[in-house]
């Protein structure tokens, strides 16, 4: 299985860039074989395969998941766009026709490791074309699916059963071990929605436009996520939110007391970044206490 952090892993690939690794043209992130078994064994323990189910992996890549997946089932398909192993199947999984393989099994499970695109935009891509005919959908994602905000990308009426996050190089790039922060889930289709988080509206403080008189700007993505200024001069709209407070309590109080605040960032494969509902759970308590 190969991941690809901004195209699809079987399109033309293009020179990018890597941290601490030499470059090359073309950079395939295979999983592990010990890791596509771990998944699939974790698979089978949750979800209960009956005789005429079939299990879809749509973006075989080189076919890590092959191996384990034939353990569990006779009905396997694997698609690629450029298979590299003789049993996947040359087939961009965005076109497949479905109906064939819906009226031949009872039901389908999608499983794998779908590239993931910048921001998740091909895994969302491939989450919303597996949800129109599975019975479950079984990912290797990126760390930021652990958030609300991500697990949106799943209809409601899928909901998710089992989760955990892979270990540390589970990977392999160019023959070596590499390192993306990912996980595994679980999600199951049910005949009634899941429950949705409570949306949280500012309290003591609101959002408002870098010409609005905001009180700091408080550095949403990158390196510095999570900084907090009060001369908003140079704070790009991009990548900061502008805040003014409403409450009672002296700007500088408040300041301190957002200074305080520690984020957890390992719940992503780029940029450091913090979501407007996250911080508004965060400031919601610390300026209303």
């Amino acid at each position: 299985m190969v991941i690809h952090k901004t195209r699809r892993k079987t399109t033309t690939y293009k020179k990018t860039k890597k941290s601490g690794l030499k470059r090359n043209t073309i950079d395939k992130f295979y999983t592990k074989p010990d890791i596509a078994q771990k998944c699939i064994d974790i698979f089978s323990k949750y979800i209960k395969l009956c005789p005429n189910d079939v299990i879809i992996e749509p973006s075989a890549g080189n076919g890590s998941f092959i191996l384990p997946i034939n353990k569990i089932t006779e009905n396997a398909l694997f698609f690629d766009l450029k298979p590299e192993n003789s049993s996947i199947i040359k087939q961009n999984f965005f076109d497949l026709d479905i109906t064939p393989i819906v009226d031949k099994y009872d039901n389908i499970h999608t499983v794998g490791n779908p590239p993931f695109g910048r921001q998740s935009s091909l895994a969302i891509q491939f989450i919303n074309k597996a949800a129109k005919f599975s019975e479950s959908i079984s990912f290797i994602l990126p760390m930021s699916f652990k958030k609300p905000s991500m697990k949106k990308s799943f209809p409601l009426n899928f909901h998710l059963i089992y989760q955990m996050d892979l270990p540390k190089n589970s990977f392999l790039l160019d023959g070596l071990e590499h390192d993306v922060p990912c996980i595994f889930q679980i999600w199951r289709r049910k005949s009634s929605n899941r429950a949705v988080a409570k949306k949280f509206e500012p309290k003591g403080y609101k959002f408002v436009n870098k010409s609005n008189n905001p009180d700091i700007c408080f550095r949403r993505i990158g390196v510095n996520a999570g900084a907090i200024k009060d001369d908003i001069s140079q704070c790009s709209e991009n990548s900061h939110y502008f805040i003014r407070f409403t409450n009672d309590k002296k700007i500088e109080d408040n300041i301190d007391s957002i200074s305080k605040l520690h984020f957890q960032f390992n719940n992503t494969v780029g940029p450091k970044s913090i979501s407007k509902p996250e911080l508004i759970s965060r400031l919601n308590r610390i300026l209303n206490t």
